[in-house]
């Protein structure tokens, strides 16, 4: 699998190549939104159609795929390599196939805020580095994104609370060591199928949980089958939003200037209004009778205890001693 995603990742960088020199023709792009439009991603993307718009008018034409229409989450970042569209956006675990080292960012219970998120990211021999590597394979990441809190949800009666509940569940999760290695922990049964798989498999009982972010469940209307939902909070999700390396660095400065504004001019709107998205998420679902189940903190300090072990399991094999001590030096500063 390594020497396949190697050398894919190889022709994508020479394809992509081939186009980087735009021309009066380049005014399309196309962005891949991998999950519903009606969440706050996919409301990010719109609002950062309409300032490309304000800023460059009818010279740049951005069309956003909401969905996994043109490509899931198994293929969006091998397509972005070859140029076949132009920006993404997934979550970090979907990334990790090809960056093994991303996942550090996302594991259990070690980035306790969005403020923490970009404390890490920011500083140049963590975040920076391993940025870097995207760059070194035909991406340019643009903007972190926000998703949310990831929190665990199942179908029938029983709400689970505490760690051992997990043991035998049948629960799906993104594709990333740090998701699928922090449930087997627990004992359950991990799958990782593409997310427009998911309602589909809950509804058919192929699986009994799920744990993505509350606008998520909302947006798929899995609460609806899956009605016991716990804050568990275990990873706050973001995403990594990336263009196609060739094509961006090919842009005139004037287009490429004005893009970069409207993705920082999206991504602020994207950080403050990720968690009233999300609160008015969870209070829309309880309203329609899903029940919502709140953690105490002796249940909390569990959960993050019984996860903790990747932090030096995983964590430290996917970045080394020193940086992951870094890490955790700079998220306990927002413990």
């Amino acid at each position: 699998m390594k020497g396949l995603t190697s050398t894919l990742a190889g022709a994508a960088i020479a394809l992509s190549g081939l186009a980087a020199a735009p021309t009066a023709a380049q005014t399309q792009a196309t962005a891949i939104n991998d999950i519903q439009q009606d969440t706050v991603k996919g409301r990010t993307w719109d609002r950062f159609v309409e300032l490309v718009e304000e800023k460059l008018g009818d010279g740049m034409d951005i069309r956003v795929s909401h969905g996994e229409a043109l490509y899931d989450q198994k293929t969006i970042v091998q397509a972005l390599q070859l140029g076949a569209v132009q920006f993404i956006s997934p979550v970090v675990g979907v990334y990790s196939g090809t960056f093994p080292k991303l996942s550090v960012f996302v594991l259990p219970y070690l980035m306790p805020s969005p403020e923490a998120i970009r404390a890490v990211m920011d500083d140049p021999e963590l975040g920076g580095a391993l940025l870097d590597e995207m760059r070194a394979q035909g991406i340019e990441p643009l903007a972190i994104w926000l998703n949310g809190p990831r929190d665990i949800g199942r179908t029938g009666s029983t709400p689970i609370l505490e760690p051992g509940d997990m043991q035998g569940v049948k629960i799906r999760v993104p594709p990333g060591r740090n998701y699928v290695e922090a449930f087997e922990l627990l004992d359950a049964n991990v799958t990782t199928m593409s997310w427009g798989e998911v309602p589909t498999a809950l509804r058919q009982g192929v699986i009994d949980a799920v744990e993505p972010v509350p606008h998520a469940w909302l947006a798929s209307s899995m609460y609806e089958t899956a009605q016991q939902i716990t804050k568990t909070e275990y990873i706050w999700d973001f995403y990594i939003v990336a263009t196609n390396k060739p094509w961006w660095d090919g842009l005139d400065a004037e287009t490429r200037d004005a893009l970069s504004a409207a993705m920082d001019e999206a991504t602020a709107w994207n950080w403050e209004n990720t968690n009233a998205e999300n609160a008015a998420a969870l209070e829309e679902m309880a309203a329609a009778g899903a029940t919502i189940h709140d953690l105490t903190p002796e249940q909390r300090g569990a959960w993050a205890e019984a996860m903790r072990p990747l932090w030096d399991d995983l964590g430290r094999e996917l970045v080394g001693d020193g940086p992951m001590d870094r890490i955790i030096e700079i998220t306990d500063e927002y413990r």
